[in-house]
């Protein structure tokens, strides 16, 4: 039976999980709304694949749990409203796209809709070949699109587009925002600090195997209020020490508060500055200056 979680796409509970000697993950818990995407971030060896297994019922945690629309992670009920891409594909080489998709789609009790998500992942033109002979990124491409064939309520999507050039990448990010925008959940893990900005709405940071920051990524730059400063500055002259900035190739960065107040007094020094561009902090800096305020307070 469905618990009180079953309007939460996702709800984990102090997970832990031990490999002998070695504590993998301790203590995690998190959730995810219908209509969110969470971004799973770590460095490699953190926890986030042992975090993602549980999370999808994969593995069983030794302590905690985590449900799925309400129902335990791994359940009959909870695979039904799932969807998933692992990092690894392995397709019987004789089948086709069309095959694969067409079955998934029954296993989820839905009608065909192949044509329209091979569509949605550049596929047209290989949807009635063998897979055998695929490259990795036409796979990868495959592998995608079998995660949303079902019409799942909640993805994950573990590094999702390894070995994808960067039209295939863009097309991914237009159906993962748009699936998102029709109240679906998503779970995703990536290396691309963009890719989880453009995607997901909130993130969690494992470290050691601990949640180390679970943040939105708009209340996060709401705290920070900092912004990106870039500029050009001719051969020869550098930027001021009272700015702190940091020269990458023929562009100087620094991050400040009052901008304003930054070109100002640029401008009174007459610093010789040329293309000038203000952004919002990138995630990675978000991320950053968030737990370094974290660790002082």
């Amino acid at each position: 039976m469905a618990s009180k979680n079953r309007d939460l796409a996702l709800c984990a509970t102090g997970l832990a999980k031990r490999f002998g000697a070695v504590q993998a993950v301790s203590d995690i818990s998190l959730q995810v709304e219908a209509g969110s995407a969470l971004g799973l971030l770590g460095p490699n060896g953190a926890g986030k694949s042992t975090t993602l297994s549980m999370l999808m019922g994969l593995m069983t945690p030794d302590q905690g749990s985590a449900q799925i629309f309400g129902h335990p992670a791994g359940s009959a009920a909870a695979r039904k409203l799932t969807g998933a891409t692992p990092q690894a594909t392995d397709f019987p080489d004789q089948l086709t796209p069309r095959e694969l998709l067409d079955y998934t789609a029954a296993c989820y009790g839905r009608q065909p809709r192949s044509d329209e998500v091979s569509a949605q992942f550049g596929l047209n033109t290989l949807i009635d070949r063998r897979v055998a002979g695929f490259s990795g990124g036409e796979l990868r491409r495959v592998a995608l699109a079998l995660a949303f064939v079902g019409a799942p309520g909640l993805v994950f999507l573990d590094e999702p587009t390894t070995g994808l050039d960067a039209e295939a990448r863009a097309a991914f990010r237009t159906v993962a925002k748009a699936y998102v925008a029709t109240g679906g959940a998503l779970v995703l893990t990536s290396h691309h600090w963009d890719e989880i900005e453009a995607i997901c709405d909130s993130i969690t940071l494992i470290d050691r195997g601990e949640s180390v920051l679970n943040a939105r990524i708009n209340d996060m730059r709401a705290r920070a209020n900092t912004k990106r400063l870039s500029f050009s500055l001719p051969e020869g002259t550098v930027a001021p020490q009272w700015m702190q900035a940091v020269r990458d190739g023929h562009r100087w960065h620094m991050d400040a508060r009052d901008c304003d107040v930054v070109l100002r007094r640029m401008v009174h020094e007459e610093l010789p500055f040329h293309d000038l561009s203000l952004e919002p902090l990138t995630l990675q800096g978000l991320i950053d200056r968030t737990r370094h305020k974290e660790t002082s307070t």
